[in-house]
């Protein structure tokens, strides 16, 4: 039994560790990045909830559970991204008010892309139905709450800060950390959708 905050601190802290050193080994194929992004976030919110076991079985339970759906998710983001790529890299080398207009759209068209990609590793671990209802809800859950989602964001750009100024870091917490703040985020707005017991 831990006696003390001081080991509840260091417990706590020791699992963000592990966690963050479990995503990095478990995106090393590239191909699996949503499928240890999405474990990460399951073992975050078990962590965050003081449930579950060690963070190794936890984070290996969140990887093969949704196994299925993070495949589908990393491909239909490459082949999204790759033809907003070609398409903004087009309308840009017209040269025209038509192409840079066009180009704008496309850019926004990303970042709602982003956005809800995003939402689909946090809504996923509350959602029971298919592949198609979460993207309309991780949709609407991103646009509809504007303000976590800023925060979301902001949360992302300054673990890139801190990434820029202590790389060391991205091997030690802060993609863990990272997703802890964002879970916390998102609880705000899970809760107010989620009947209480």
């Amino acid at each position: 039994m831990r006696d003390s905050k001081f080991w509840d601190f260091a417990y706590f802290v020791t699992d963000l560790m592990i966690l963050n050193v479990l995503w990095l080994l478990a995106s090393l194929p590239v191909i699996t990045v949503f499928h240890s992004t999405d474990a990460l976030f399951y073992s975050i919110r078990l962590l965050r909830k003081d449930e579950g076991g060690s963070a190794l079985r936890e984070f290996w339970r969140g990887f093969v559970k949704h196994f299925w759906w993070m495949t589908a998710n990393f491909f239909i983001t490459a082949l999204t991204l790759f033809i907003l790529y070609v398409d903004i890299q087009f309308f840009t080398h017209q040269r025209s008010s038509f192409g840079y207009i066009l180009s704008g759209l496309l850019l926004s068209m990303g970042l709602m892309f982003l956005i809800t990609l995003i939402y689909t590793f946090l809504t996923v671990q509350y959602y029971e139905g298919n592949l198609l209802g979460l993207w309309k809800t991780s949709f609407v859950l991103g646009l509809g709450h504007l303000p976590q989602t800023i925060l979301i964001i902001g949360i992302i750009a300054l673990a890139f800060f801190v990434l820029q100024v202590v790389p060391i870091t991205f091997f030690l917490i802060l993609i863990s950390g990272t997703a802890y703040l964002i879970d916390i985020v998102f609880e705000g707005i899970v809760k107010k959708y989620i009947k209480k017991d």
